[in-house]
């Protein structure tokens, strides 16, 4: 890991006032070196510190955060910040490369390779692959989640959903659903908290 007088966005001579973002300069319990926190309060020697990514406040010496300039993370700086665990990392080394831009930039995804692997989670077993290739679809499919209607391999990208919990295949849906529950972690809990939200306004 990079060492935080190392890095451009980190300022360990800074003055630290409440509200201030910071990087923890050494592990404090079980809060990792180079996690990011926001300052809540501050009395003398003692700084009270939200650390994002452990969702938990933490009291401990001033001496043991230092100063982050968020400004300076993300492309195109070297360190960012993972949107998972909120440390700060090498961007090039710790994240995976996602895309190229319009530049022909790479640029690496938000969660840092540690983050992916909980994300991803288990591979879809071979033998489920298998099962689902024999189902494969043919001609005309409706997605069993959204019911839009497409051709296959022409108006749409089909895909084999898995659970990625335990490896076990699901059915065949639609590109886009399959995405729309990555980015709910396949968590019931969250697409209820979504719906009550349409609720809520509709």
């Amino acid at each position: 890991m990079v060492e935080d007088n190392n890095v451009e966005c980190v300022h360990p001579n800074e003055p630290i006032k409440v509200d201030d973002f910071v990087v923890a300069t050494r592990d404090i319990a079980d809060i990792q070196k180079m996690s990011v926190g926001l300052v809540k309060e501050i009395s003398g020697n003692k700084i009270i510190v939200y650390f994002i990514g452990k969702n938990k406040v933490v009291e401990t010496n001033r001496g043991n955060v230092s100063f982050l300039d968020i400004k300076k993370t993300g492309k195109p700086y070297k360190m960012k910040i993972c949107n998972i665990c909120h440390i700060l990392k090498e961007d090039m080394k710790d994240f995976e490369i996602n895309q190229t831009d319009a530049k022909g930039r790479k640029t690496t995804r938000p969660s840092c390779r540690e983050c992916r692997k909980m994300i991803d989670g288990v591979a879809m077993k071979s033998s489920e692959k298998k099962r689902l290739d024999a189902m494969a679809p043919k001609g005309i499919f409706t997605c069993p989640i959204c019911q839009k209607t497409t051709i296959v391999e022409v108006t749409a990208n089909l895909v084999k959903d898995h659970d990625h919990l335990t490896g076990k295949g699901r059915e065949w849906i639609c590109d886009s659903c399959n995405t729309g529950l990555g980015r709910f972690k396949d968590d019931i809990n969250l697409l209820k908290r979504a719906i009550n939200y349409l609720k809520k306004y509709s």
